[in-house]
């Protein structure tokens, strides 16, 4: 599948900006990587999952996923990452909430 490829490279580079971040900010950094290892993990889990644990661990994913994303502008805000690198990785995350709220909610 074609998201879990995705959900792959959104870990890879999330937790390649932590490592920047964690030099100002350990705690922020390690927020960061939780919630990005969540999303990619309860987007897996329940990709297999049946009818109501499917939708309750995609939604679980979207929430994780979202976190990251505040995650990644929080630590741009503070100047722990370049307004680039902010950009792109947004990017990369939002793409695969839109991904996985169309698996959670697909008739």
């Amino acid at each position: 599948m074609k998201i879990l490829d995705m959900l792959v490279e959104m870990v890879r580079v999330v937790h390649g900006l932590a490592g920047k971040v964690a030099q100002h900010d350990r705690d922020m950094a390690q927020q960061m990587k939780r919630a990005c290892t969540s999303a990619a993990l309860n987007a897996s889990e329940g990709l297999y999952a049946k009818a109501g644990k499917r939708r309750s661990r995609l939604e679980d994913a979207v929430n994780s996923a979202r976190e990251t994303l505040m995650a990644l502008r929080l630590a741009g805000a503070c100047e722990h990452l370049q307004p680039a690198e902010v950009a792109a990785a947004v990017g990369e995350v939002e793409s695969v909430i839109r991904v996985l709220w169309v698996l959670a909610y697909k008739r």
